[in-house]
């Protein structure tokens, strides 16, 4: 037992490792419950359509959930300052990079080259890439003393962010080098950057992502399908406006379990990047919003963890890890609904993948790791000055 006592004014402070953040574990399990249940829905019709077994989608996913599950208990009991030792940062930065880079040699699947095929599964760099970042961002600002200086504490930051997202636009995966520069603005944020820093960067980092997109007709075409769906209801707008339908037909508390129409091949991709429409079809407005709550259950119990850390680069690793839950569910969700343009990323715990599934659950076996080591408040210390 790690023991140190620091008094105050009004309280004592008790830093100590002890357990890890009971209520946020059994929320991720409860999630990945759910999911699995929304797994074996979402992909029955196409699993018998398309591999002859409608249980096809739901074994791989629970083996994944195994598989990340054991990965998160081990991860729990690393201490998370494991991961601010320079040499190892750098050796895992490296080699997501090189994996990601690695991806260009393999045939392309859907026109983009994300995955390295590995027999069982496809391993994909970038999902790995998003938690690297964090490691490396906190790892930058905890030794950076001051962050407000544009040169020494942002510079460094936006290389390591820029190095990255190299290689993943050349396959393309423009989706992940907005989710990356959207951690990375959070995490400047966490770290206490100047707010007129900030505000150059957003105006950047728009310049950027509209030149990112004209370069790329299919990419325009998205931005005009997404403003106009009716445009190409065919072709480009067919999968929103499948999505769409798939919530409009869920209504208020949905058509029920297992009882989803766009999920008999009218909706592609409805056990990954759109499962969320079938989650709205089946248990319609009710069901998401429950969804919701407990995903911002989530978000809170990471702000709460990141902001009672002693230590800062664990504070900035938690809250780099929550940052990237959060943008991921507003982006998959924002993207089945309407709100946003078509992005393809997964809904964490929930979608169907091997690297999505390993990854999240090992990245919060870290936070859980943080968590050991937050403060404890004694309520019924008495005031030091008494």
């Amino acid at each position: 037992m790690e023991t140190a006592v620091r008094k105050t004014a009004k309280r004592t402070v008790t830093l100590t490792r002890h357990g890890f953040d009971f209520p946020l574990f059994i929320a991720v399990v409860a999630i990945c419950a759910f999911g699995l249940v929304m797994m074996y829905s979402a992909s029955y019709y196409y699993g018998i359509t398309s591999h002859g077994d409608g249980l096809y989608f739901l074994k791989r996913q629970a083996i994944f959930f195994g598989i990340g599950m054991v990965g998160l208990f081990l991860l729990s009991f690393v201490k998370f300052t494991f991961y601010k030792n320079g040499v190892i940062n750098i050796l895992a930065y490296l080699g997501v990079l090189g994996l990601t880079f690695l991806t260009l040699a393999f045939p392309p699947v859907n026109e983009a080259k994300r995955w390295i095929p590995l027999g069982f599964f496809n391993l994909q760099p970038t999902e790995l890439g998003k938690f690297v970042l964090v490691i490396s961002l906190a790892n930058i600002m905890s030794r950076r003393v001051n962050m407000q200086n544009l040169i020494v504490g942002i510079v460094p930051c936006l290389i390591v962010l820029v190095v990255l997202c190299i290689p993943t636009i050349m396959q393309p995966n423009l989706s992940m080098v907005v989710l990356y520069a959207l951690t990375t603005y959070v995490m400047l944020y966490l770290g206490g950057t100047k707010r007129s820093h900030r505000l150059l960067l957003i105006v950047l980092g728009a310049v950027v992502l509209a030149a990112l997109i004209m370069l790329k007709g299919y990419r325009s075409g998205r931005i005009t399908s997404f403003i106009n769906p009716e445009s190409d209801p065919t072709g480009s707008s067919y999968q929103s406006i499948q999505s769409r339908i798939a919530f409009g037909n869920g209504g208020l508390f949905g058509q029920g379990l297992n009882f989803s129409r766009q999920k008999l091949n009218f909706l592609p991709e409805r056990e990954n990047d759109y499962i969320s429409a079938i989650i709205g079809e089946e248990l319609g407005f009710v069901g998401m919003l429950g969804l919701l709550a407990a995903y911002f259950f989530l978000v809170w119990r990471g702000i709460t963890i990141a902001a009672r850390c002693p230590d800062k680069f664990g504070k900035l690793l938690a809250g780099g890890i929550t940052s990237v839950l959060a943008i991921q569910v507003v982006l998959n969700i924002g993207v089945a609904s309407g709100a946003l343009p078509s992005t393809g990323q997964t809904l964490p715990f929930i979608s169907y993948g091997g690297t999505s599934m390993i990854v999240f659950l090992s990245a919060f076996g870290i936070l859980l790791n943080v968590s050991r080591y937050t403060e404890v408040v004694s309520k019924n210390a008495k005031r030091s000055d008494e």
